[in-house]
């Protein structure tokens, strides 16, 4: 469709001018506007989510990557603190209204716990409007568009091929993220896609295996044209099938093959393909070497596509940059909170992640350190303590001190003690906060404590 401006509304000259082309709608599902969605970055830049789930109000940015590449996003938490549910409400509205139908799900299995509304909101960067998805109670989920505008693939924490009755779901062409909700199910059999390629794809393909599987164990799709059979050629070995693999490698195979299949729809190579591919648990069934590795492989196959996951492995958050890495935490009301702005992990040591902000570790070494400090900071911040409890709480600062966590000197300790009492104040109730702007509070409260306790020196000669 063409048109010419408001000057022949108007009846003034029209001079010759190249026609302006209408930019055509993105419908992902029906496979339409793939030109408008390649000659735009489609990348994720916040994520709003109220009631859904565990998760009352928590507020993503992902705009923060220092990524010369496609921006990725890790999120980081204890079991239970909702690292899923933001997955799966993303990939909910990702997805689009046709497939949450697909999948049987309504606002009522949705909404959290006595809520009457919930939405889930996603900002693109490069896109039109939010995506919002509309949760009411006793109602069907409602979405602001008709149709999808994404590719996105997402999956849970299980990741497998078929094997005996257990069958896979192909999806739909422009998304497939039935495993996240359903652990149970299966990946799809690679076989079954490769065998349809041409020789031109297959060699893609190759290409894409090559930069994710390690070096001293490259793995290469062998089609016999005759007879439409594939076969793999690991290392040096040929002949092996996808279910002679280990779990590790169907996994990784699995969704690189689920991945292309879907970025295809573009109509782009695998090096400017875009699209958002959701992990929960990013490594699961792999060896630690191999989870060193795993998220730098997916972006040298994928350079264009936002991978957005879970984890619980320090390993796995080797390949991220400044800015892409959350950690879901509850505050004193219970309610799910995001610590944002975090220090870069590329340069800290695997225990140094541990005991860093990231995870939280008090001890990597002596599991009844852990319990010596939570039992401590409870009875430091319980304001009506018995005797008991009181001669406790000597207890455990005597051992604690013996172990250097409260310091090596009285000032220190004491100092140290200040601000385990005052800092149960630090973290308000909103949906997130800035680790950073939490530092310089900590810093600063902690220099005006070490000005107030004088040196003095103890008992044992220490000051």
């Amino acid at each position: 469709m063409l048109h010419h401006g408001v000057a022949a509304v108007r009846g003034e000259t029209i001079h010759p001018a190249m026609p302006v082309k209408i930019e055509q709608k993105i419908d992902t599902e029906a496979g339409t506007g793939f030109e408008a969605y390649r000659s735009k970055s489609q990348y994720i830049s916040r994520i709003k989510i109220k009631n859904f789930g565990p998760i009352h109000i928590l507020d993503l940015d992902l705009s923060l990557s220092e990524s010369p590449q496609a921006p990725c996003f890790a999120l980081l938490g204890e079991n239970g603190v909702g690292k899923s549910t933001v997955l799966r409400a993303l990939a909910l509205a990702l997805s689009g209204k046709a497939y949450s139908k697909r999948l049987g799900l309504n606002s009522a299995k949705l909404l959290s716990d006595g809520a009457s509304d919930g939405e889930v909101r996603v900002s693109i960067v490069g896109g039109e409007d939010d995506i919002i998805m509309k949760l009411r109670r006793n109602r069907a989920i409602e979405f602001n568009t008709d149709t999808s505008r994404s590719l996105v693939l997402a999956y849970g924490a299980t990741r497998l091929l078929p094997k005996g009755r257990h069958k896979a779901k192909d999806g739909e062409a422009h998304a497939k993220i039935d495993n996240l909700f359903d652990p149970f199910l299966p990946l799809s059999n690679p076989a079954e896609w490769l065998s349809t390629l041409e020789e031109g794809s297959l060699a893609e393909v190759n290409n894409v295996l090559a930069s994710l599987m390690p070096q001293d164990h490259q793995v290469t799709v062998i089609l016999t044209p005759e007879t439409g059979a594939v076969s793999l050629q690991v290392g040096n070995v040929p002949g092996r099938k996808f279910d002679h693999l280990s779990d590790g490698y169907q996994s990784m195979l699995g969704m690189a093959v689920d991945i292309m299949k879907v970025l295809y729809r573009s109509g782009s190579t695998m090096e400017s393909a875009e699209g958002v591919v959701i992990i929960d648990e990013l490594g699961n069934h792999f060896h630690p070497a191999w989870r060193l590795q795993c998220l730098s492989a997916l972006r040298a196959a994928f350079p264009r596509a936002q991978f957005i996951y879970s984890t619980h492995d320090p390993l796995c958050l080797r390949g991220l940059y400044a800015g892409e890495v959350t950690v879901l935490k509850r505050d004193r009301l219970g309610h799910i909170y995001a610590l944002e702005d975090l220090p870069s992990v590329s340069r800290l040591r695997v225990e140094q992640l541990l005991s860093s902000e990231h995870f939280g570790l008090r001890s990597t070494a002596d599991p009844q350190m852990e319990e010596d400090i939570h039992e401590y900071e409870e009875l430091l911040g319980s304001p009506d303590r018995t005797a008991n409890e009181d001669a406790r709480l000597e207890e455990l600062v005597q051992r604690l001190t013996d172990d250097r966590y409260l310091g090596a000197t009285r000032r220190e300790r004491l100092a140290l003690q200040l601000l385990d009492t005052s800092g149960l104040e630090d973290v308000p109730v909103q949906p997130s906060i800035s680790a950073r702007e939490l530092s310089e509070k900590t810093v600063s409260r902690l220099r005006f404590i070490m000005n107030q306790v004088s040196p003095r020196t103890d008992t044992q000669g220490n000051q």
